[in-house]
């Protein structure tokens, strides 16, 4: 029987480094260490948030209560919009790191200030960008990066999953996985250094498949603040419904998995994957 890792999969890699050998106090380290950083992070950008909406209390009353909303938020970016721009995408950058932030609220605001379509690029460029960030973090510090904020048992359950033990097949489940809404995309995005996909096809597949999640969203709060409020609800109703086939389709996907041995549910230890940098 194999070793309790996930290695089945490395016989599809070639030409990869070893990931770390960290041991239980190293790991350890690491966790506390990136999780100290995200706390850090997590109070700067409450701070700006306060201060922002502080040093601009008046303006955004006078937007939310004008007859034109739209026209008002255009007028307000229109001496900030390069910041504007910046700080929504560093925040949906930070979201996918972290994970545990939502993604949803994010979305709603990024398509508000810039509309549908410049707001959902602005969020596939965050995510594009968290995406090559955590790969690298995963290829260097190993399990160690994602058990900083995943738990060991979720992970364990995508370990189970076949499909991602070959290239091709988990590039198709890749596609599907992060076309449909309600499930959860932060999570795979940490486990995809762990299978034999490469990193530039990785992120190419997951940002183009989050375009229909992203820009339902965008596009509805866009219109919903233009005042099409039917065009907003049905794309919101979209969204729901799409969110409910997913979280089911996620769930089910597990539920077939749980017959298989205990030798191929995941790594026992905090070592790295095999993998390309």
């Amino acid at each position: 029987m194999p070793p309790r890792e996930f290695t089945s999969m490395t016989k599809y890699r070639k030409n990869r480094p070893d990931g770390p050998d960290l041991s239980a106090h190293e790991s350890a380290r690491v966790k506390k260490v990136l999780r100290t950083g995200a706390a850090v992070i997590l109070v700067i950008l409450a701070g700006c948030a306060v201060w922002f909406l502080a040093h601009n209390f008046t303006e955004l009353y006078t937007i939310f209560t004008s007859d034109d909303p739209a026209a008002a938020m255009d007028a307000f970016l229109d001496g900030n919009r390069f910041l504007g721009v910046l700080i929504v995408f560093c925040i949906q950058v930070v979201q996918v790191l972290l994970a545990f932030i939502p993604g949803g609220p994010m979305q709603m605001v990024s398509g508000a200030l810039y509309g549908g379509f410049f707001g959902g690029l602005i969020l596939l460029a965050g995510a594009a960008a968290a995406s090559f960030i955590i790969w690298s973090l995963v290829s260097r510090l190993g399990q160690a990066a994602i058990e900083a904020f995943h738990d060991r048992q979720s992970t364990s359950r995508l370990f189970r999953i076949r499909a991602f033990r070959e290239e091709k097949s988990a590039e198709a489940l890749t596609w599907v996985l992060f076309l449909i809404p309600g499930v959860p995309k932060d999570l795979l995005t940490y486990f995809a250094p762990l299978t034999p996909m490469k990193r530039g096809r990785f992120i190419f597949i997951s940002t183009i498949a989050r375009i229909p999640g992203i820009f339902l969203t965008t596009f509805a709060s866009s219109s919903l603040m233009n005042g099409n409020f039917w065009a907003s609800a049905l794309l919101y109703l979209l969204m729901f419904g799409g969110a409910l086939a997913g979280g089911w389709y996620y769930k089910r996907l597990h539920s077939g998995r749980k017959g298989e041995p205990d030798g191929e549910s995941g790594p026992e230890e905090t070592k790295g994957p095999k993998m390309k940098g």
